[in-house]
């Protein structure tokens, strides 16, 4: 039989997935107080936020856990990074029904600390709760190292637009 959240419980789980996030070097303080602690030497902090809900953002008969924890880091990650911003920390809200199998949803952390490693950021902090159906918080943080903002506003005619990575692969997610 297959452990399930509900088997393995909240402060367990808790344990196993942080067990998974390497600490970067802007990390003061990681998960497991009350809330985490990051270094902002350029004292302005780009922050960004996004939720994906099971059914609307992604599906499980589509998606792995790891597939769905790369989206998530990723599409955080790459707003900070659109602002000019160097990604330091990344917070994840996770909401999953019991009978979720322990086995998806330690991919999914397998899936944000690879992500967050490809950006040099780390999974600082978090909560976990029960739900009916997977929901993720997903806040990513990013410092400016003494650079301005990277603003869409900013942008002008003749201006080059440059993608990295492979463009448009969200949408089999």
């Amino acid at each position: 039989m297959t452990a399930t959240l509900r088997d393995l419980g909240e402060f367990e789980l808790i344990r196993a997935i942080t067990a998974r996030f390497a600490r970067g070097r802007d990390v003061l303080v990681g998960p497991g107080d009350d809330a985490a602690v990051l270094a902002a030497p350029d004292a302005r902090v780009v922050v960004t936020t996004d939720l994906l809900l099971e059914g609307r953002h992604f599906r499980r008969d589509w998606s792995s856990g790891v597939d769905v924890g790369h989206k998530a880091a990723a599409q955080n990650l790459a707003d900070v990074a659109a602002m000019g911003a160097r990604p330091t920390g990344l917070f994840v809200g996770f909401a999953a029904p019991g009978d979720l199998t322990v086995d998806w949803a330690l991919a999914l952390a397998d899936g944000l600390a690879a992500e967050c490693a490809r950006a040099g950021a780390s999974v600082a902090g978090g909560d976990i709760s029960s739900a009916d159906s997977i929901m993720l918080g997903v806040t990513a943080l990013g410092d400016l190292e003494g650079r301005a903002p990277v603003l869409r506003s900013g942008a002008r005619p003749g201006d080059v637009v440059v993608l990295a990575g492979s463009v448009g692969r969200a949408c089999l997610l």
